[in-house]
């Protein structure tokens, strides 16, 4: 973990350069953030290929990409402050892109926490964001995010919070107002946000992907919509994800 701490650059904004259409740019990986997230799945698997370590391999990817974050704020000082707050969801209308570990804790949390009609609730969220999906193009939903908000939405509160994924930690902004204006206009401008915050993120990711890869575990980036469709719509998705069966349809 030490290489992944040694190199620390002041903490600066970026606009989204060459980026996906309502995304952020690519963030560069850190080689050694991304090997500490490997590496942190390789050793939960040799604990055993039970549903208990299956779990535990998102919350050790987000506490690790918390605890970086954490850190690195406490050691450089943020020349303005983040602005999101309590109420603020403009974020909460992008395609959340996500890995499958943390696309079964997310249901895991949704099947132990949501009473059978909050669940169907949201099953028909998630059924109608489909069909929008399907009608469009990548940029065009990127431009029209504000009809198309994240299944997972509550009351502008998101209702996962606690196992949110690796991408929604790192999203935030410097500018609230902003973020309503391009969110209402469906402008792709970009808000200004901190490179570093992203960079951990998309490190973290990097590794757990990794991590998966070798472990013969499926790997690949998932939509977070279609993700909840395929673990609501077959059994046991966690117990066979973990024993090397692809339960996402991708």
């Amino acid at each position: 973990m030490s290489k992944a701490h040694k190199k620390k650059k002041s903490p600066k904004t970026r606009r989204p350069k060459g980026a996906a259409p309502g995304s952020r740019p690519t963030a560069r990986v850190n080689p050694g953030i991304a090997a500490a997230a490997r590496d942190n799945v390789g050793s939960i698997i040799g604990q055993g290929r039970v549903i208990e370590r299956a779990l535990e391999i998102p919350l050790s990817a987000f506490f690790l990409a918390d605890h970086l974050t954490r850190r690195f704020e406490a050691e450089a000082e943020l020349p303005h402050p983040v602005a999101c707050q309590a109420g603020c969801d403009s974020c909460c209308y992008n395609q959340v892109e996500l890995t499958p570990p943390e696309a079964l804790l997310i249901g895991h949390h949704i099947a132990r926490h949501f009473s059978e009609a909050e669940q169907e609730l949201l099953l028909g969220h998630v059924a109608r964001i489909l069909e929008i999906l399907k009608a469009m193009g990548p940029a065009e939903s990127a431009a029209r995010r504000r009809e198309i908000p994240c299944p997972l939405l509550r009351n502008r509160t998101c209702s996962v919070y606690p196992a949110r994924p690796l991408v929604c930690r790192a999203m935030h902004g410097l500018d609230r107002e902003g973020c309503v204006r391009e969110l209402r206009t469906g402008s792709l401008a970009g808000s200004q946000y901190y490179a570093h915050r992203h960079e951990i993120a998309v490190s973290v990711s990097a590794g757990l992907r990794e991590g998966c890869k070798a472990a013969g575990l499926q790997s690949g980036t998932l939509n977070l919509t279609r993700a909840l469709h395929d673990f609501f719509t077959q059994e046991d998705a966690v117990e066979r994800w973990i024993n090397g069966e692809e339960v996402f349809g991708g």
